[in-house]
């Protein structure tokens, strides 16, 4: 039986990319600049101001971070916030940056949106590194969402938020590009959009849902196994542990003040244990 509660209350209008940080738990709340840090053994909050809004976070092979922005990568000080800007992307007009993973090797791997939500303008891209070129390397996405390498790296998993579908991608060995995608699932009757992806210590592939109020668990042939209720309507992002225990964000961003009366933890971080 999973329990669910509410460990932080940053109040964030979009909570973004949850990571693990040692013992700490880190996010982001893009629009308000903003780098959050949990710390579970005191149970405290800190909030860390950025010079520029970052939309997510990924972990380098060397122990730094990076960070997606607005048009290009950083280098992030996870401490202190501190950024250093890489060269800007080839984006299309009025697109930007969304979220990111990291790969075996390394690289850079992010996804775009149009920010007037517009079919078809979205992408991904990569870089080698934070201060490395950007290269387009798929597009004709809608909101290029959650992403994380399965498959021993063989395959690049992108959920299109607008289309609410999750993609894979066959990367080629030793380069850095992809095939042709095929469609893992379309979240038949899965209430909200799909958000943010992560990958249980189990191998499973589990996902945000922004405006259903949950995470769910996705089984081998794409279909929904699980969905574990999370008490606030906009569930952006979640990571998991070692052990298995989730954390997931969520957002404030379009609620009214009636749903965020029924709603008071929206914004916040909670924690969902006893999964496995």
């Amino acid at each position: 039986m999973s329990n669910v509660h509410l460990a932080a209350q940053p109040r964030a209008l979009v909570g973004e990319s949850v990571r693990v940080d040692g013992d700490d738990i880190v996010w982001l709340d893009p629009p308000g600049h903003r780098l959050l840090r949990w710390s579970p053994p005191e149970g405290r909050l800190t909030e860390t101001p950025l010079a520029h809004p970052l939309w997510s976070l990924g972990q380098r092979l060397d122990g730094g971070w990076a960070g997606a922005g607005e048009d290009r990568f950083f280098a992030v000080d996870i401490r202190s916030g501190t950024l250093e800007a890489g060269p800007l992307a080839p984006l299309a007009a009025g697109c930007r940056f969304n979220d990111m993973t990291v790969d075996a090797s390394g690289g850079l791997w992010t996804g775009s949106m149009h920010r007037g939500l517009l079919h078809t303008r979205g992408g991904l891209f990569h870089a080698a590194s934070p201060i490395a070129d950007v290269q387009p390397v798929a597009a004709g996405l809608g909101v290029a969402n959650g992403m994380a390498f399965v498959r021993h790296g063989r395959s690049l998993l992108v959920i299109d938020t607008l289309s609410r579908t999750l993609l894979a991608y066959p990367v080629h060995d030793g380069h850095a590009s992809l095939g042709e995608p095929t469609v893992v699932t379309d979240f038949l009757a899965c209430p909200g959009k799909p958000d943010g992806m992560a990958i249980a210590p189990d191998g499973s592939v589990w996902v945000a849902m922004w405006g259903g109020g949950a995470i769910v668990q996705l089984a081998a042939n794409g279909a929904v196994e699980r969905s574990i209720a999370i008490p606030a309507p906009h569930v952006g992002s979640l990571a998991f542990d070692h052990e298995g225990t989730a954390y997931v964000a969520t957002s404030r961003a379009r609620l009214t003040e009636t749903t965020l009366s029924a709603y008071p933890g929206s914004g916040g971080l909670f924690v969902v244990s006893g999964l496995f």
